[in-house]
C-alpha cells in the first residue's frame, strides 16, 4: 500500500480558461462502497480501467490502484449502479483540475498530489481562482458526491458558490 498526499480546493475558472485547455480526460468514476475502504472503479484513464481502494480521510490516505481489464471495468461499473460522477480533467504544470458534469455540472475542484503534508503549495494556475480548501470537507468527496440524488447535486454546487459570492463579494 502507497501513501497519497493529496489537497484539494474548490475553484473558479475564467470561462474563457476553459475553451483554452484542449479535451482532457474524460472520467467516468462508480463508487463500489464507501466507508473504509472507498473502491471506485475509474475508466477514461490513459492506462486503462483503474481500481482503486483507499482508506483514511483527509491530506494523507492510504491508497492501492491497480488497472483492470475492460470486461471487469464493466462488471464493476455495473457494481456501483447509480453511484456514478462523471468529470473532465486537465492537468496544468502540478494541478488536476476537475469540471464535473451532469448534475454536478458547474462544480470545478482542484487538487495536487504531494511529496509531503508540510510541501508549500505552486501558485494556482493562470485563471483560476482557488476559493477554499475542501480537503477535509466531506461535502466535496467524490465517493460522497456520487451517492446524492442529481437534484442534491445540483443544490450543493448552487449553495458551495453562493457561499462563495456571500464571502467574497463575488459576483456571477
Amino acid at each position: 500500500m502507497a501513501w497519497e498526499i493529496e489537497r484539494r480546493f474548490l475553484v473558479r475558472v475564467v470561462d474563457t480558461l476553459w475553451y483554452t485547455l484542449g479535451d482532457g480526460h474524460h472520467y467516468r468514476q462508480g463508487y463500489i462502497r464507501n466507508g473504509e475502504p472507498s473502491v471506485r472503479i475509474r475508466t477514461g484513464e490513459p492506462r486503462g480501467a483503474v481500481l482503486t481502494c483507499k482508506i483514511g480521510s483527509g491530506i494523507r490516505r492510504e491508497e492501492v490502484e491497480t488497472v483492470v481489464p475492460e470486461e471487469m471495468a464493466v462488471r464493476l461499473m455495473e457494481a456501483a449502479e447509480d453511484r456514478i460522477v462523471e468529470k473532465i480533467r486537465w492537468k496544468i504544470g502540478p494541478w488536476e483540475l476537475d469540471r464535473f458534469l451532469g448534475a454536478l455540472d458547474g462544480l470545478a475542484l482542484m487538487e495536487i498530489e504531494l511529496g509531503d503534508e508540510s510541501d508549500p503549495l505552486p501558485e494556482a494556475p493562470h485563471g483560476v481562482q482557488i476559493v477554499r480548501e475542501v480537503t477535509d470537507d466531506n461535502h466535496f468527496v467524490s465517493g460522497r458526491l456520487a451517492r446524492l440524488t442529481p437534484k442534491t447535486q445540483r443544490k450543493l454546487v448552487k449553495k458551495a458558490y453562493k457561499a462563495v459570492k456571500e464571502w467574497t463579494g463575488l459576483s456571477d
